[in-house]
């Protein structure tokens, strides 16, 4: 394996913990544990055995991720964050696939589909999400010109990372169309459903074509990414099975403990309640960013976002994104996310997932480091 360096997850590991202020997440902020646990709860949770847990997930988990979809808890794979199910979702398909296979990959998107498609011996066509007049477009005709005989699946991210923007049905019709016209795969990472401003939820690319991944986590329209607890769907209890026997090489299985919170966090009256607080804290903090953005004139060029935590505005500077990325977090000790780091230069991701006191200092700085350009 030749692994290209992660440049997103190297910044932030690198720098998260070490700045004043850090608008480089994608997620809203973390809950404690006490926070979504009754006091019941919270002794329950001291008595759990730290041993080996059923290492797919354990029954009554995968039950609780498969509530929205039309499978049962047998077509569901637990994984150490939404990370590790991309991952086996890749390998399971280049292995069982074509070893030599092409993906066509949404384009901006979190990179960990494309540096793991490369490391494993395929390769990576890119297609277009565009800065329309009003909302980010999917190229389709550029999808369609990247098909080939060797192109084996399609990867999306929607709700998108780190645009925030959705696809509309038209357009999540037409790439299931693509794949099932084509006998392509699709890889769909709907990590960010759940945190739609208008509190309406994205629909899942699962109930438009028959091979479809969905890959997801606790760590983002949950507040929950210390759990570091993903899953994939899978569409059949066979491919399931078959993805399980591969991470029987990486994690083995979650932990014990995220194992039975997250258990808990899926229950539908606590999911309701943890998809409301991430509602909450993106309508209440998505004006302070907007209000900012346009007091900078014209140096903000940017398209509202409909979910996530985050915003991607083109930047109008004489220095690179990724230069006034390095700039600020040491001039300034501020961490934003360059659009290089999702294959789109020219952009900055803006995480806006924190308390509004803290987003307004890291705004005060940035604004203080745009002055001295």
């Amino acid at each position: 394996m030749n692994l290209e360096t992660f440049e997103l997850e190297r910044i932030q590991s690198e720098w998260e913990h070490l700045v004043k202020y850090n608008l480089s997440e994608s997620g809203v902020k973390p809950l404690s544990v006490s926070e979504f646990l009754s006091p019941g709860q919270v002794e329950d949770l001291l008595k759990i055995p730290l041993g080996y847990t059923q290492t797919n997930g354990t029954i009554p988990l995968r039950e609780a991720i498969s509530l929205p979809f039309p499978v049962g808890a047998e077509s569901v794979l637990v994984t150490n964050g939404g990370a590790e199910a991309n991952f086996l979702v890749s390998w399971w398909l280049l292995k069982e696939i074509n070893p030599a296979g092409k993906i066509l990959l949404m384009t901006p998107n979190y990179m960990q589909i494309q540096g793991v498609w490369k490391a494993l011996g395929g390769s990576v066509v890119p297609f277009r999400l565009m800065m329309g007049r009003n909302r980010w477009e999917v190229d389709l005709e550029g999808l369609k010109a990247g098909l080939s005989k060797d192109v084996i699946a399609i990867a999306v991210c929607n709700p998108n990372n780190p645009c925030g923007s959705i696809l509309d049905s038209q357009e999540m019709k037409a790439i299931a169309d693509i794949a099932e016209d084509n006998s392509l795969w699709v890889i769909s990472d709907e990590v960010y459903q759940g945190a739609e401003l208008d509190g309406n939820k994205t629909p899942s690319m699962f109930d438009l074509h028959e091979k479809v991944f969905v890959t997801a986590s606790l760590s983002k329209a949950f507040g929950l990414p210390g759990l570091r607890l993903g899953w994939a769907i899978t569409p059949s209890e066979k491919i399931a099975n078959e993805l399980w026997a591969y991470s029987d090489y990486t994690t083995i299985c979650p932990s014990a403990l995220s194992d039975w919170l997250a258990t808990i966090a899926l229950q539908p009256d606590t999911r309701k309640m943890l998809e409301t607080r991430t509602h909450r804290i993106v309508n209440k903090n998505w004006p302070l960013l907007r209000d900012w953005m346009d007091s900078h004139g014209e140096t903000f060029d940017y398209l509202a976002p409909q979910a996530a935590a985050i915003c991607f505005p083109r930047i109008n500077l004489s220095i690179t994104s990724l230069e006034f990325v390095h700039r600020l977090l040491r001039e300034k000790s501020v961490l934003l996310t360059p659009g290089e780091h999702f294959g789109v230069a020219g952009h900055l991701r803006l995480g806006y997932g924190c308390e509004a006191d803290y987003l307004s200092g890291a705004l005060d700085l940035v604004s203080e480091m745009l002055s001295e350009l």
